[in-house]
Order: structure tokens, then C-alpha cells, then sequence
């Protein structure tokens, strides 16, 4: 079988040079790589990854904590962020391992991943996971605002409160003055700035957003997020007054339509529903079209994950 120094030689190049096209740590002319990739081939060569991972006391791998719905179904904004996640650490020859365990809701279930660093969404007030990766020592980004606010945490985050603030205004401009707002789990940092910015808005008018006008979303109650924007219209429908809903994602807009075709509701002439993230493809297969805020998750990805190599570069594992 074939060794690195069996293509260095043959190449003409030193081991460093070879490990680095097949690693990406740093970058070799497109010459040099094409003709480091030939000679592998020729010779039948392949990178050891558990070799490499042993001498350098790195995986090569970075877990993404994604948790998503028990139907395993991934939204628009989940597929554009793990792109953006696999694009930047691609470049730096890392792998992703995605994790998709809700370990929030059983503790029990925290996975003790062999990776060199974590992306972790949808941070929790009082997030015990982000304690436990600090104690063990591991880099970690968060996609969200953490809270408390910790200068010594590393984040990417939309603003999420002047987001809602300003569709607030615009339902207000066009005369909505009675809401529903179909929020996500009550504990995430994202729900409570949303709802503040969304109060904000109707605070300028003069106007009070009610506590009963704001709905979470449950894991437990719904199973998915359509479903959660089915059964939310279907319940308060009649018993709330309202001509607009705000729902968290699309896919809960989703399920908005849906109770609104059953209870005969005209969407928008009786019904105006916008979605806190855009699905582009989702949102144009909806009838009518479906009025959506963008998030820019494949965005976030990409400076999540750049924050993350950055920490993983200084970052030394302690020898074993």
C-alpha cells in the first residue's frame, strides 16, 4: 500500500505539501495539487483520517446541533444553514457531523461527540448545553443570542427584535390593528426577541399586545411545526379576534393555509398571514403566495462556521 512519502517522492514535493492538498490546512498552487491527486491516484494512496486525527490530536470534525422535528423533516432555513456550515469547513478540509437529538428536552440524551468544535442552534434561556461544552473544553458557536448575554461566548444572530419590530410596522401600515403571532418554543432567546420587538411596534401606535395573542410552540403538543399552525387557527379562530397572523416559520404558515381552506377563511381578503423565514421554494408554491421575511440562514452558516474554525485553529486538545 501506498504512504505519503511514496507521493512525496514521486512528486517532488516534501510530506508537509502533500498532506496540505489533501487537508486544505494551507494553500498549494493548482499545479502542484493536480499533480499531487495524479500520483495518488496512480499509486492507489489515501489520506488516513484516523492516522491524521491521532497525530495531530484532532478529529477533523465539527458537530452541528441542529435538533428538528420528530417527523425528521428539515425546513428551508435548516437545509440554506447547513449548507452555509459545510461550505466554509469544506474549505478547511473538515467534515460536519450533523446531530439532530433533541438533548434540550432530555438531558440524559447529551452526546459526547468526537469533535473539535460545535455550531449549536437555537441557544435555550439558561442553556445547560453551553455550560457543559465549556466545561469540556470544547469551541463553540452559537446561532442565537445566548442569554444571559456572555461576552466570552461567540454568536452569529439576526436581529431578531428590530426583525418582528418592523413587521409589526408594516401590518400596522396597512391597518391590522388585532394580531396573532404564532412564536416559536417559549424559552428560546429568539421567541422573547421577537415578542419584544413585536410589542415595540404596537407600543408606537399607542396600542398593547396582549399576552393571549402570543402563541409557543411545543414538541409535545404539535409534533411538527405545520401542524402547530393547523391546530393554533383552528383553536383560536372565533375566540380570538384578528385579521393577521405572524407565524414563526413557513412550514407553520404552512399548516395557517390549511385550517384556513377548511374554515372557509379567505386568505389574504379575511386573513393576512407573513412568515418569519422565507422558503423561496415553499413560499412560491403556496396559494396565494406566501408574504415571508428573508433570515439569510446559509449566511449565518457561513460566519458560524468561520467564527468556529478561527476557535478551532487556537484552540490545543490536551494530550491524553
Amino acid at each position: 500500500m501506498a504512504t505519503i512519502d511514496d507521493v512525496a517522492k514521486a512528486v517532488g514535493v516534501s510530506k508537509g505539501t502533500v498532506s496540505s492538498v489533501f487537508s486544505k490546512k494551507r494553500p498549494i498552487s493548482q499545479e502542484v495539487t493536480e499533480r499531487v491527486l495524479a500520483v495518488a491516484k496512480e499509486l492507489g494512496y489515501y489520506p488516513n483520517h484516523v492516522a491524521r486525527s491521532l497525530a495531530t490530536r484532532k478529529t477533523m470534525i465539527a458537530g452541528l446541533k441542529m435538533p428538528i422535528s420528530r417527523d425528521m423533516s428539515l425546513s428551508g432555513f435548516e437545509i440554506q444553514m447547513i449548507n452555509g456550515v459545510m461550505k466554509q469547513l469544506a474549505k478547511h478540509g473538515y467534515r460536519v457531523l450533523l446531530d439532530t437529538l433533541p438533548e434540550h428536552d432530555d438531558p440524559t440524551s447529551f452526546s459526547m461527540d468526537p469533535v473539535d468544535g460545535v455550531i449549536l442552534l437555537n441557544p435555550r434561556k439558561a442553556d445547560p448545553r453551553i455550560d457543559r461544552y465549556g466545561q469540556m473544553g470544547i469551541p463553540i458557536v452559537l446561532v442565537g443570542r445566548p442569554d444571559p448575554d456572555d461576552r466570552s461566548l461567540s454568536y452569529v444572530d439576526n436581529d431578531n427584535e428590530a426583525l418582528a419590530c418592523e413587521v409589526g410596522r408594516y401590518l400596522l401600515g396597512l391597518g391590522h390593528r388585532s394580531v396573532l403571532f404564532l412564536n416559536t418554543i417559549r424559552d428560546m432567546t429568539v421567541a422573547s426577541d421577537r415578542a419584544a420587538g413585536l410589542r415595540r411596534a404596537f407600543a408606537e401606535r399607542g396600542l398593547a399586545l396582549d399576552d393571549d395573542r402570543i402563541a409557543y410552540y411545543s414538541h409535545e403538543a404539535y409534533g411538527n411545526a405545520a401542524a402547530y399552525g393547523y391546530s393554533a387557527l383552528r383553536e383560536m379562530w372565533g375566540r380570538l379576534s384578528f385579521t393577521a397572523v405572524i407565524t414563526d416559520t413557513d412550514r407553520v404558515a404552512l399548516g395557517v393555509y390549511r385550517a384556513a381552506r377548511e374554515l372557509g377563511i379567505a386568505i389574504p381578503d379575511e386573513l393576512s398571514v407573513i412568515a418569519l423565514n422565507n422558503d423561496a421554494t415553499l413560499a412560491q408554491e403556496m396559494e396565494p403566495q406566501l408574504t415571508a421575511v428573508e433570515l439569510y440562514a446559509e449566511t449565518l452558516g457561513i460566519e458560524a462556521a468561520s467564527l468556529l474554525m478561527d476557535m478551532m485553529a487556537e484552540y490545543e486538545p490536551q494530550q491524553k
